[in-house]
C-alpha cells in the first residue's frame, strides 16, 4: 500500500493549532501540498477535519518541523502562550515569521531540556536576581547588576565573540539560559521568556555583533521587570505606553550597563570630542571601546544629556540608511551560507552547535550523558550534531 492510498484524518482543533503556530500562509500550506486555498482555509479555522494522504502529511510535518505523531493527536497539547508582542514593524506582516515561530518553538524545547538536566544534577534552575520594575532608575539598576562581573567590558582587545562568550558564562551563573537562533532581523532582535524557569533569552544570530550584545542586556532587562517579550529596534516607539514605557527603561538599562557612566567619563578622548561636539567620532570611540553599536552609543548619548533628541534621531537615521544598503548583500551571504549548510559543507556542526546553544548547555548535555542519565541519542537531539561532531565538542 502506498503512501497516497492511507488517509489520514486530522482534527479540526489540532489542524488549526498546527497551522496557526506554524507561520505558514495559507497559500503556501496550499501550495506545498497541492490542495484547494478554500479547502486549507476551512481546515486552518478549523471548520473541518483535514483529510490528507500518508505522504502529504509527511510533507507537512517536515515544512512545519514537527514529528507526524504531531498531527496524529486527539486534541492540541497545553502550552505556555508566546512572548509579549513589543515590535513595531513598518511594511512588514503582524505575524511572526515561520522562521520565528519556529525558533521561539525551539527555545521553549531547550528550556525544558535544560531544567531536566539541571534537575538531573540536583542544581537549583531558580533565577538568581533581584527583581526589579520601571519606577527604578535603570542608570541606578544597572550600576548594582554590574558589581562583581568578571570582566569590564572596555577591553578593546577583546573580541564581540568573545565578549558575548563572557557574558554568557555569567547568566549562566545567574540560571539564565542564552541561545543565538537566526531569525528576519525585520521580524525581530531578541525575545525573553520568564513564564517558566530555567529563564531563556534569544538573540538574532543574524544581527551585528555589536547589536547582539546591545540586546543581550535589553532582553536581560525584560527578565529583571519579569516582562517577557518579543523586541525590535523600533519597540520603544509603539504607540501602547505601557510598552514604550517597558522599552525605554530596558534600553536605557542596557546602554548603562554597557557603558557605564563614570567609565565613559573617564575617557579623555571621548570627552574631548564630546566638549568639541564632534559627536559622531564621539560616538565611534564609545562603540570601539565599549563594544556596542554605534546606533546604541548615539543613544548612550542622548541619555546622558550630551546631545538632543533631534541630533540623536538624524544621525540614528544616517546609520540605518548606511545599514539599510548593506542589508541585500547580507541576506545573498546569509542564503549561500544556508544553502551549503543543507549541502553539508559551510559551518561545521559543531562550531554551529558552539555559537547557538554555548559551552554551557554542551557541557550540561555531556555531563547527563556521562552519569548516565540521557543516553548519547538523546545527547546528539539535545545539540542536534551526529557523533562525529560530539567528539570534536569533547575535545
Amino acid at each position: 500500500m502506498s503512501r497516497s492510498t492511507v488517509e489520514v484524518s486530522i482534527s479540526p482543533d489540532v489542524f488549526r493549532w498546527i497551522c496557526g503556530t506554524s507561520g505558514w500562509k495559507i497559500q503556501e500550506i496550499a501550495k506545498k501540498i497541492d490542495i484547494p486555498e478554500d479547502t486549507v482555509q476551512r481546515w486552518c479555522k478549523g471548520e473541518a477535519s483535514a483529510q490528507l494522504s500518508l505522504g502529504k502529511a509527511e510533507q507537512l510535518a517536515a515544512a512545519f518541523k514537527r514529528p507526524l505523531s504531531t498531527f496524529l493527536l486527539s486534541k492540541p497539547p497545553s502550552e505556555l502562550a508566546l512572548p509579549q508582542d513589543f515590535r513595531k514593524v513598518l511594511n512588514y506582516s503582524e505575524d511572526y515569521s515561520k522562521e520565528t515561530f519556529l525558533v521561539i518553538r525551539k527555545a521553549r524545547r531547550l528550556q525544558q531540556i535544560r531544567r531536566e538536566l539541571m534537575d538531573n544534577l540536583h542544581i537549583d534552575f531558580h533565577a538568581k536576581i533581584e527583581p526589579r520594575t520601571t519606577f527604578q532608575n535603570p542608570e541606578e539598576v544597572a550600576r548594582e547588576e554590574r558589581i562583581g562581573i568578571p570582566i569590564e567590558a572596555t577591553e578593546t582587545d577583546l573580541s564581540h565573540t568573545i565578549m558575548f562568550d563572557i557574558w554568557r558564562a555569567w547568566f549562566e551563573e545567574k540560571n539564565i539560559g542564552v541561545f543565538q537562533m537566526k531569525m528576519p532581523m525585520e521580524d525581530a532582535r531578541g525575545f525573553s521568556l520568564t513564564d517558566a524557569e530555567p529563564y531563556v533569552i534569544v538573540v538574532n544570530e543574524s544581527d551585528a555583533p555589536a547589536g547582539r550584545l546591545f540586546t543581550l542586556f535589553h532582553e536581560y532587562g525584560h527578565i529583571l521587570l519579569n516582562e517577557p517579550a518579543v523586541c525590535n529596534l523600533d519597540s520603544e516607539e509603539v504607540q501602547d505606553k505601557k510598552i514604550s514605557g517597558i522599552e525605554r527603561w530596558c534600553n536605557r538599562f542596557a546602554g548603562a550597563f554597557l557603558v557605564p557612566k563614570d567609565l565613559l567619563e573617564r575617557d579623555a578622548r571621548i570627552m574631548n570630542n564630546i566638549r568639541l561636539s564632534n559627536f559622531t567620532r564621539a560616538a565611534s570611540s564609545i562603540s570601539i571601546r565599549f563594544k556596542t553599536s554605534k546606533e546604541s552609543a548615539f543613544m548612550r548619548l542622548l541619555t546622558l544629556n550630551y546631545i538632543t533628541a533631534a541630533t540623536f534621531r538624524q544621525e540614528r537615521d544616517k546609520i540605518r540608511a548606511e545599514n539599510a544598503l548593506k542589508t541585500g548583500q547580507k541576506k545573498k551571504i546569509q542564503k549561500f551560507e544556508e544553502k551549503e549548510e543543507e549541502q553539508g559543507f559551510g559551518i561545521a556542526l559543531d562550531r554551529r552547535c558552539l555559537t547557538e546553544k554555548g559551552l554551557p548547555f554542551i557541557s550540561l548535555v555531556m555531563k547527563n550523558a556521562d552519569l548516565g542519565y540521557i543516553s548519547s541519542k538523546d545527547a546528539l537531539d539535545y545539540l542536534d550534531i551526529k557523533l562525529k561532531h560530539l567528539e570534536k565538542l569533547r575535545g
